[in-house]
């Protein structure tokens, strides 16, 4: 059995997330998969079977579970797949499709020559369930002064979004205040069970540049260098604000690990598509 080792959400050849993608050729036992994903030993792997030209059902196992869904692993997923020449494409973008237990999901490839550039993945309609009210506690779960709380040029305040996942996307004055949190995990993780959240999603926006550090200890992650659906969030957010419908999310950048997710929102008859993606490496194979 090969497996493909695949960062996802990749800047510059540098950081993103990994997972292992496995191309079936038959289908094999649930056990097995998981077998493969433990010694793998990634945070996901991806397991595809081909259904036809536009249809692939992909199946996600973490080290211990099952799960119905995973972003950064669909990018790798199908990214793998344009690299390997099972989806062709010459300067155009391709729409499959990937069966999951979350539903059938609209991937699109995008090809620059006969090369795959990036992938783009559909999330859930996002939902905006608010501002809250007590920004002091918020800045205290990060160790910075409430003041550093917002945009300097736009009226955002923490907000609760979710595209398939529950986050409060807390704004901060600067690129410098971003990279220099303290937070305290503990807070952090009491307050998403308070406000019923995955944790929070950091960002701000410097030279039209957006930034973003990912906080979750409630779900075991103090820190990763790539989300995809809080990006998907976030760019609901700050399109509902009057940004543009196209936005680059730089994340990762206090852990050295630099990574860059592409976010794209169409609009129509008053509801919003969301779309997250990137750009992918294939780090290695190996034999299982």
């Amino acid at each position: 059995m090969e497996v493909a080792i695949v960062k996802a959400f990749t800047h510059e050849n540098t950081g993103g997330n990994g997972a292992g993608v496995v191309l079936l050729n038959e289908q094999i036992s649930d056990d097995r998969k998981q077998e493969i994903a433990g010694k793998v030993g990634l945070s996901e792997t991806a397991f595809i079977f081909k259904q036809d030209e536009n249809d692939y059902n992909v199946s996600f196992f973490t080290p211990v579970c099952e799960v119905d869904l995973c972003g950064h692993a669909t990018i790798a997923a199908f990214y793998y797949l344009g690299k390997t020449g099972e989806i062709k494409g010459c300067n155009e973008t391709r729409t499959v499709y990937q069966n999951t237990k979350a539903g059938r999901l609209k991937i699109e490839v995008t090809f620059k020559d006969h090369d795959v550039e990036y992938v783009l993945m559909q999330q859930s309609r996002p939902q905006i369930y608010g501002e809250l009210k007590d920004k002091k506690q918020i800045a205290s779960s990060l160790n910075i002064d409430e003041r550093f709380i917002g945009l300097a040029d736009c009226d955002i305040g923490p907000t609760i979004v979710s595209t398939g996942l529950k986050d409060i996307m807390v704004p901060v004055r600067s690129r410098n205040v971003l990279n220099n949190l303290e937070p305290d995990f503990r807070m952090i993780e009491d307050i998403s069970y308070e406000n019923d959240v995955v944790g929070y999603h950091v960002f701000t926006i410097e030279n039209g540049k957006v930034y973003a550090r990912n906080f979750a200890p409630k779900v075991g992650i103090n820190e990763e260098c790539a989300t995809g659906t809080s990006n998907g969030a976030l760019g609901s957010l700050l399109i509902s604000k009057g940004f543009s419908n196209q936005i680059e999310v730089i994340q990762g950048e206090a852990m050295n690990q630099k990574s860059l997710i592409y976010v794209k929102v169409d609009r129509h008859d008053g509801l919003m598509d969301v779309y997250v993606g990137g750009k992918a490496n294939i780090e290695d194979n190996i034999k299982l």
